[in-house]
């Protein structure tokens, strides 16, 4: 069984990024997930693709969709496109996105590969819902399908672990529970097919509520000796 941990670096300069890159390779990070929408300051994609030779995934996530970018669509969809000719792994699209197929051609074009993701903050979960994401995210031909939610209760997290158990078996999934009720999510989906878990570098720099450090997550997979 292979477990990857993703590191989100929330950086705003490159400088930080630089710091936080190299925090997640000592801590045994698998892959590093460049948060472009945190930005504070114009440094390029291939400024920071230089910075690791570990697999990265650009992500410049929208207000809409729980991120920090404010500006037009075209103009975040044009930095995406800029780290997929940059020699990044993976980009990062919102299923939400307008013209998101050709939007996931055109990285593909570009050499990168996709993964199309969906976040649900206020909806209740449950598998009807997931599967029915799950669909429109297949149309996509995209990589790496990946839900993102909040998770309101305890059970969430098993309607999410069942959710990746059934569907890892049919493309790579990502799937995890948002909040301080979802953190099983993020350690155990990995261990029931989840293509990959998401971690801040460190406590204060978390991309998202509920996110564990790498180092605590290596630490409980070491455990589990995976």
């Amino acid at each position: 069984m292979t477990v990857k941990i993703c590191a989100s670096v929330t950086a705003g300069t490159l400088r930080e990024a630089k710091r936080m890159i190299k925090k997640a390779e000592k801590d045994r990070a698998d892959l590093v997930e460049i948060r472009m929408d945190y930005a504070q300051e114009n440094y390029s994609p291939d400024e920071v693709r230089k910075l690791s030779d570990l697999p990265m995934i650009a992500t410049n996530r929208a207000l809409r969709e729980g991120g920090l970018f404010e500006g037009p669509e075209e103009a975040r969809i044009s930095q995406l496109f800029s780290a997929a000719n940059s020699d990044f792994d993976f980009i990062d699209i919102e299923l939400s996105a307008e013209g998101s197929e050709e939007i996931v051609k055109k990285i593909m074009d570009a050499g990168a590969e996709t993964i199309i993701s969906y976040h649900l903050f206020d909806s209740s979960i449950n598998l009807h819902m997931l599967n029915s994401i799950f669909r429109r995210e297949l149309k996509s031909n995209a990589d790496v399908c990946k839900i993102v939610m909040s998770a309101k209760e305890f059970e969430d997290n098993l309607t999410c672990l069942r959710f990746v158990e059934r569907t890892s078996k049919k493309a790579n999934v990502v799937c995890l529970c948002m909040g301080e009720l979802g953190m099983t999510s993020r350690l155990l989906s990995p261990l029931f097919g989840g293509y990959l878990t998401y971690a801040a570098v460190e406590r204060g720099r978390e991309a998202a509520q509920g996110q564990l450090t790498v180092a605590e997550m290596r630490r409980f997979y070491d455990v589990l000796g995976v």
